[in-house]
C-alpha cells in the first residue's frame, strides 16, 4: 500500500505546477532589448560639393629586369626592346640561357641594364648595340 501512495504523489499536479511556474518566472527574467534607434547612422552620406582624396602614388616598376617568363636571353632582350619602343635584331649565332648575374638588374635605364648583360656574357663575346631608331642589335664580337 505504501508503494501505491508514493506513485500517487509523483503523479500529483503540485510538482508539475511548481516546475511550470519556475519556467514562467525564468522567461520574465530576460532583459529587454536595447533601443538602438539613436545609434543608427546612414552608411553613405553624400556631400553637396566634391572633395579631392589624395591617392597613394605607385612607385614605377623597373622596365628592364629579368622576369620568370623570360626563357632565354633572346626572349628577355626582345621584351626589353619592345618596352623601349623598338625591335630586336638578333644576329648572334645561337640563343643563350639566362644566368644568375642578371637577377640584379632592376632598372629603368636601358643602357645600365645592357651593361650588366654585357658583363655577364663577356666570355661569349656578345655585342649589344641600340640604334637611334631604338632597334637593338645583338651580334658576336670578332
Amino acid at each position: 500500500m505504501s508503494h501505491t501512495i508514493a506513485r500517487l504523489s509523483l503523479l500529483s499536479p503540485r510538482p508539475v505546477i511548481l516546475i511550470g511556474a519556475a519556467f514562467l518566472l525564468q522567461a520574465c527574467a530576460v532583459p529587454q532589448a536595447v533601443d538602438m534607434a539613436d545609434n543608427w547612422k546612414p552608411v553613405n552620406t553624400l556631400a553637396a560639393n566634391p572633395q579631392q582624396i589624395p591617392l597613394k602614388e605607385e612607385t614605377e616598376l623597373p622596365k628592364f629586369q629579368m622576369l620568370p617568363t623570360d626563357a632565354t636571353l633572346r626572349h628577355m632582350l626582345e621584351r626589353w626592346a619592345k618596352e623601349n619602343g623598338g625591335t630586336l635584331d638578333w644576329q648572334f649565332p645561337s640563343d643563350l640561357t639566362l644566368v644568375s648575374g642578371l637577377e640584379s638588374i632592376k632598372d629603368n635605364n636601358l643602357q645600365r641594364g645592357l651593361n650588366t648583360v654585357r658583363r655577364n656574357y663577356a666570355a661569349q663575346k656578345l655585342r649589344i648595340q641600340v640604334a637611334p631608331n631604338r632597334t637593338m642589335l645583338v651580334t658576336k664580337l670578332p
